[in-house]
């Protein structure tokens, strides 16, 4: 495989355009903050979060989720980027694939209140969560016809959507796709994980001894997927290429990841053998790295078993975990980071965690390979795994 990614966009809490986010990536001050008006929980004590900064949490249109539009800003970013206009669109054959958890799940919420209070309402926020498609929105917003695909595989969703966009192009479906994943802050997820005992009361601590969960993160990341021909004839230029995707459930636990890791490995094998790379060609990995005892634990083990010496970063303690968009936001900063040549260290690491032997990325690191891996977890034993090559990858 090899699949051109001719634009990117993002938004997350790091800022709300590629270049944004490029110029803080490497902040060591980058820190989660609380959650103030977006809504309230009834626990007394506080979580810190990674929310998308409130300049840009402004600009929302008053009836469209804070999902679509993180989406609809890094899609247009990415389009930008492209140099891809919703006209030229009409003339191609073009797909949609988005992965999401909050938006397809819980968009209703305010309904399923005024319902249990007994509130004169309409039904029809409910008729549209039973039709409602994230990826249709896509396909609406830009006036065209095409592949459609929502995915939901929880955490592993963005990262799915992107690998599953460019097996649409390798085999003919589409001349572009536009792939990724986009979510929000939700009270659901947010007093879910609390109710989980995985919430960290601090900035978490991705593979460190003494790690006690996530902090939750929003935001979005697209990739425009384009086939060789469709870019070499409109004269677009390469921003850097999908080699490989990988997916396996162990269907281990409805929360739990396998301790051995055995589907995360699976995928890895997969997405390499894919791609026909080995580990002495990849420069990082873009771990899932939530911060839990036993989410780093089993990633540690795949990691030591099929990747060892290959450097590890943990950008959720730049972003938080932003669910559903996590893999696709980690996919664009993965390509960031393969662009400028420079790793981010993992922010908040003290203690080494003998039994996981991975130390990771301690201080900004210069690389000069040209490959990285950015993987996903995720309740019920999803796993995805994707390779990404830099601009001047051939």
């Amino acid at each position: 495989m090899k699949t051109a990614i001719s634009g990117f966009g993002c938004v997350c809490s790091l800022g709300g355009s590629v270049e944004e986010i490029s110029r803080r990536l490497f902040d060591e001050s980058v820190k989660p903050s609380y959650l103030k008006d977006r809504f309230k929980s009834s626990f007394s004590q506080q979580y810190p979060v990674f929310q998308v900064p409130e300049d840009i949490l402004r600009q929302k249109d008053e009836y469209e989720s804070y999902s679509f539009f993180f989406l609809r800003k890094a899609l247009t970013e990415a389009m930008d980027k492209a140099g891809i206009k919703k006209s030229h669109l009409k003339q191609l054959k073009v797909g949609v694939c988005i992965g999401t958890s909050v938006d397809a799940s819980f968009n209703c919420f305010d309904f399923y209140k005024d319902w249990r209070d007994d509130i004169k309402m309409s039904l029809d926020p409910l008729d549209k969560y039973i039709k409602y498609s994230v990826s249709d929105e896509v396909l609406n917003f830009l006036g065209v016809k095409g592949l459609s695909q929502t995915v939901v595989t929880a955490c592993a969703s963005g990262t799915d959507a992107i690998g599953i966009g460019a097996q649409w192009i390798e085999n003919g479906f589409c001349d572009i796709v536009i792939a990724g994943g986009a979510d929000e802050l939700n009270l659901i997820p947010f007093t879910g994980f609390i109710k989980l005992m995985i919430a960290s009361k601090n900035h978490c601590k991705p593979f460190d001894k003494n790690r006690d969960g996530i902090n939750l993160g929003e935001g979005a990341g697209v990739f425009i997927l384009e086939s060789q021909s469709s870019l070499k004839k409109r004269n677009g230029k390469k921003m850097g290429s999908v080699l490989g995707y990988g997916n396996a459930c162990d269907g281990y636990h409805a929360t739990a990841p396998e301790p051995e890791g055995r589907g995360l490995r699976k995928a890895v094998n997969f997405a390499m053998k894919q791609a026909g790379i080995n580990k002495e060609e990849i420069s990082f990995i873009n771990a899932h790295a939530t911060g839990t005892l036993d989410n780093d634990a089993a990633e540690a083990k795949v990691f030591n078993d099929l990747l060892k010496g290959v450097p590890v970063t943990a950008t959720k303690s730049r972003t938080g975990h932003a669910l559903g968009a996590a893999g696709a936001i980690e996919a664009c900063i993965s390509l960031i980071c393969l662009n400028v040549r420079k790793v981010p260290k993992t922010n908040n690491f003290d203690t080494v965690d003998e039994k996981l032997n991975v130390i990771p990325v301690l201080a900004n690191l210069n690389i000069d390979k040209k490959i990285a891996i950015s993987d996903s977890l995720a309740f019920g034993g999803c796993n995805a795994c994707i390779i990404l090559g830099g601009k001047d990858y051939e």
